[in-house]
């Protein structure tokens, strides 16, 4: 046997490794995983991204048209996605086997990771359904060299994610990309900063600014231990790399302090307002009824559901009990 380990040679044992491949996926499907898993555990040592799958692009329909979900899904991260050979139909097939496979950490890192990829393919990333977002508020924790990880960050990535419309995606998709293994893209990470000051700048959002912050500090850090660190997952990567990458997460927490300053100045500048019973106030999306007793607003805009006027303002926060 090849140790895992012994990344070069289990990559030279490719073809021996692809032959096997149709019966592994039968074995699976008759309840015997192993040899399948022992194929996935070679792909995950291999320093190659792609491992051996672009050897079989002929192969990748017949995959997962014959695999169980189970098998396809967590497969899916090897498969030539970028090629022309990959077709939409091959995608639904793909985000129906993620609909029927139960949750373990293992399937949600791999359907993000296959996520992520396919979100940056302007091709592809159309046919992915609306139930394979929702695996990214899994926020499973990427391999360090993975190709969802390199693409993840792209501008068609970015864009994909935030035309979604839906803050808590958005948000799991920011905190499962920034890593320090991540290399942000450079049009990727000014989409990003254009999303902070857009899509996270209202009152509301304070809390996930805090997160996301947070996820900042925590990246940062780990770009400031030494180099060596950095360089058992990335073996070329140097200095003046790391430095570069640095300064892109220092620009996004740069952002989200420059925008959270400005949230904290709006809300200060409005003045305190009693309101009267019987009226319902939303925050965010609670709804509090005051039955009777008297409330202050600290901020604004606000929408008042009853007594008040139906043109008042539409979105309030921060309500304070007197």
């Amino acid at each position: 046997m090849v140790r895992a380990e012994d990344s070069d040679k289990l990559f030279s044992k490719r073809k021996a490794i692809m032959a096997l491949l149709p019966y592994m996926v039968w074995q699976e499907r008759d309840g015997q995983p192993e040899m399948f898993y022992m194929l996935q555990r070679a792909a995950g040592v291999s320093r190659t991204l792609e491992f051996t799958w672009h050897h079989v692009e002929q192969f990748a329909i017949t995959l997962l048209s014959k695999a169980t979900p189970r098998a396809i899904v967590l497969a899916s991260p090897h498969i030539p996605w970028s090629s022309l050979a990959i077709s939409r139909d091959l995608v639904r097939k793909w985000a129906a086997a993620t609909s029927a496979v139960s949750y373990t950490e293992e399937v949600a890192q791999s359907v993000v990771n296959t996520l992520l990829w396919i979100a940056s393919l302007n091709r592809l990333s159309p046919h992915i359904t609306a139930d394979v977002w929702l695996w990214l508020k899994r926020q499973p924790q990427l391999p360090p060299v993975c190709l969802g990880r390199r693409f993840g960050t792209s501008p068609e990535a970015v864009k994909v994610v935030r035309g979604l419309k839906d803050i808590e995606v958005l948000k799991s998709y920011l905190l499962i990309v920034w890593s320090e293994w991540s290399t942000l893209w450079d049009d990727g990470s000014k989409e990003i900063c254009a999303s902070i000051r857009e899509d996270f700048c209202g009152i509301g959002m304070g809390c996930h600014r805090a997160d996301l912050i947070q996820r900042l500090d925590d990246v940062l850090g780990q770009l400031d231990r030494e180099l060596e660190y950095l360089q058992q997952h990335s073996p070329g990567l140097r200095k003046r790399s790391v430095n570069s990458i640095r300064h892109r997460y220092r620009q996004l927490r740069g952002t989200l302090l420059d925008v959270d300053a400005k949230a904290i100045a709006r809300t200060s500048s409005y003045y305190p307002m009693v309101l009267p019973f019987c009226v319902l106030i939303q925050v965010g999306i609670c709804r509090i009824s005051c039955n009777g007793d008297i409330y202050v607003c600290a901020s604004s805009p606000m929408s008042i559901i009853s007594c008040l006027e139906p043109s008042f303002p539409t979105t309030a926060s921060l309500v304070r009990r007197v």
